[in-house]
């Protein structure tokens, strides 16, 4: 279905040129969904077209005759606003996410039902910027349970007992998203960088500011108890520490935490790690504080070699020179000019 939508709507990848909508308008197709993104000009000449080919092909559009060029609408599961520059949860995925609400207070849900929540919840979630390691025991019921069912331990019309402890997980990650429900979307200017790193030592961060080019250098000892943490868990602490230290002049601002360790940079763009609650919960506090902020992140990575913060986490800044503040500015001018050629 998803290819036959797609070529049907002119879309690059699947048709020969002559069928291909104009090079101004982008096509996103998604099983049968189809949305047209450019000016309003160019979208109604690609709805003409799409039609002409539709009609040559012997295909019906729902809703045809009343399909026209609109700055609001919804997407698979999205309201999005250009108009307002803002998404959200499309009210279809609002009405199903209340009704699953409903169901998870009564006690009891399907397996089936249970995994499909489980897909609403994430894809609502990734919507209007909700944190999925907020709930983090919720998510790792409904990993173990879409487990079972994959290895057919429970049938998917199982009834699924639900404890007190596990509704009042569920109900208060559906409320989150619906009560969230719209994210305003903004074109924002890069206003710091922030370098991450840890060793078995300590932690160390160095903060680039992107308008002076101005740095700031932090970094501290473990204590006894962090010692005994695993790298991954102090690479995610170091995350929280260095993005708690983001001073308030960047809030509304756009935030690049640039790390030398995969784990913590996927947690960081998932939002969540079952595998460790403590690595979780590091990232996830980072990331709420720079939501509180109104900071918009993105997450790179950096070989260890290029890491700037590599030094203060390994000793004192008291013991940090001139010379090891230039070789770290060198460093930062490096990995921003992309002369390193580090950065994925």
């Amino acid at each position: 279905m998803h290819t036959l939508t797609s070529t049907i709507a002119g879309h690059p990848d699947f048709v020969k040129t002559v069928h291909v909508v104009p090079a101004a308008v982008t096509v996103h197709t998604w099983v049968d969904n189809v949305r047209y993104a450019g000016s309003r000009k160019d979208v109604l000449e690609a709805s003409r077209k799409v039609d002409e080919l539709a009609a040559r092909s012997k295909v019906t559009w729902k809703d045809a005759d009343t399909r026209t060029a609109s700055t609001r609408y919804e997407f698979i599961g999205v309201d999005w606003d250009h108009q307002g520059r803002k998404v959200g949860i499309s009210a279809r995925l609002s009405k199903k996410l209340a009704r699953d609400l409903e169901e998870v207070r009564k006690g009891a849900m399907s397996a089936s039902g249970l995994e499909t929540l489980g897909g609403r919840l994430l894809h609502a979630s990734a919507i209007v910027g909700v944190y999925v390691g907020e709930f983090y025991f919720a998510l790792k019921l409904l990993r173990r349970l879409t487990n079972a069912l994959n290895r057919g331990e429970k049938a998917v019309d199982q009834t699924i007992r639900l404890s007190g402890s596990v509704q009042r997980l569920l109900d208060g990650w559906v409320r989150a998203v619906l009560e969230k429900r719209r994210m305003p979307v903004a074109a924002r200017v890069p206003s710091l960088t922030v370098f991450v790193d840890a060793s078995l030592e300590g932690w160390g961060g160095v903060l680039v500011d992107v308008a002076t080019n101005a740095i700031e250098v932090l970094g501290s000892r473990w204590s006894r108890k962090e010692k005994g943490l695993h790298i991954n868990e102090l690479e995610a602490l170091a995350f929280e520490l260095c993005v708690s230290a983001v001073p308030d002049k960047y809030a509304g601002g756009t935030v690049t935490v640039v790390v030398d360790n995969t784990t913590v940079q996927g947690v960081a763009r998932k939002g969540a790690c079952l595998r460790s609650q403590t690595l979780n919960d590091a990232v996830v506090n980072g990331l709420t504080r720079l939501r509180h902020m109104n900071i918009s992140l993105s997450v790179r990575w950096v070989k260890s070699a290029g890491n700037p913060a590599d030094l203060p986490s390994r000793v004192p800044l008291s013991a940090i020179s001139d010379k090891n503040m230039a070789d770290m500015a060198l460093a930062v001018r490096q990995f921003l000019t992309g002369d390193m050629g580090l950065v994925v």
